[in-house]
């Protein structure tokens, strides 16, 4: 089987809208020819630009009290969420989003309405990528030998769920301030995401009640989930059950601040 193939199975299909989240390391274990061109062409060459392709190009460039942050240029800043994400960035066609926090890089049809200037001050909630997914059908979550910890979804879950911290900053042990940097100034934020480990327990509620299915090729598992369900169960798990999107107590000082304010 190659990569393509592999990609059909899962049920990728021509003008689908995809936001990926992936660990070429486990994707090389798969397909050990495979190299992270061949995989970003193969993801083309199935959606077209009928669809859409997105891959988040972080960089965590907030501002600190302290004075050590990094300034966020869309141009040369490299993704901080992966080889498969950064390479994406840097081909053919692909645009960046400008929040110095939380860019995107897209492809296809979503630059249609999306353009480099995107940086809205919840940079994973309103007016951003995750709303304009929420919003557009045929849309799909794509993630490739990871697990819920990289599901940037979540974090407009949290926002849309109104969970209690949802509007809390969990950086501030670091001296993260609510801003973002880039070469074109500050960028005031309502929102800061947290952490995300505790969204694989929203993971195995899915799994255990058979929402979503795991698929497993060689040991190398992966997920593709429509939108439109993840934001329908997701309303109902972040409402009821977001004492579980915490980590354990004591083992995560982002989670610990959370945990002692609201709950």
């Amino acid at each position: 089987m190659n990569f393509s193939n592999y990609l059909n199975i899962l049920g990728l299909r021509r003008g689908f809208n995809i936001i990926v989240h992936s660990s070429f390391s486990k994707i090389k274990n798969a397909f050990p020819d495979l190299t992270p061109e061949e995989s970003i062409s193969a993801l083309k060459d199935i959606v077209t630009e009928e669809g859409s392709i997105i891959f988040p190009a972080f960089t965590y460039c907030f501002k600190t009290t302290s004075g050590d942050y990094e300034v966020f240029d869309n141009a040369n800043s490299k993704s901080k969420v992966g080889m498969l994400s950064e390479r994406f960035r840097i081909s053919e066609g692909v645009i960046r989003t400008s929040s110095p926090t939380h860019s995107f890089a897209l492809w296809g049809k979503i630059i249609n309405d999306i353009d480099e200037s995107n940086s809205p001050e919840s940079p994973l909630g309103k007016k951003s990528v995750m709303e304009w997914l929420t919003n557009n059908p045929e849309s799909f979550v794509l993630i490739l030998g990871t697990d819920f910890s990289s599901l940037t979804y979540g974090h407009y879950l949290e926002i849309e769920a109104s969970v209690p911290w949802y509007n809390h900053s969990p950086w501030n042990y670091m001296n993260v301030l609510p801003i973002g940097v880039s070469i074109k100034g500050e960028h005031r934020l309502k929102e800061i995401p947290g952490c995300a480990k505790g969204f694989v327990n929203f993971e195995k509620y899915l799994l255990e009640n058979n929402l979503i299915k795991k698929c497993e090729y060689k040991s190398f598992s992966s997920y593709f989930i429509n939108v439109k369900l993840l934001y329908n169960e997701g309303l109902i798990y972040f409402s009821n059950y977001y004492e579980n999107l915490l980590c354990g107590k004591n083992t995560c000082p982002a989670c610990d601040s959370r945990r002692r304010k609201f709950l």
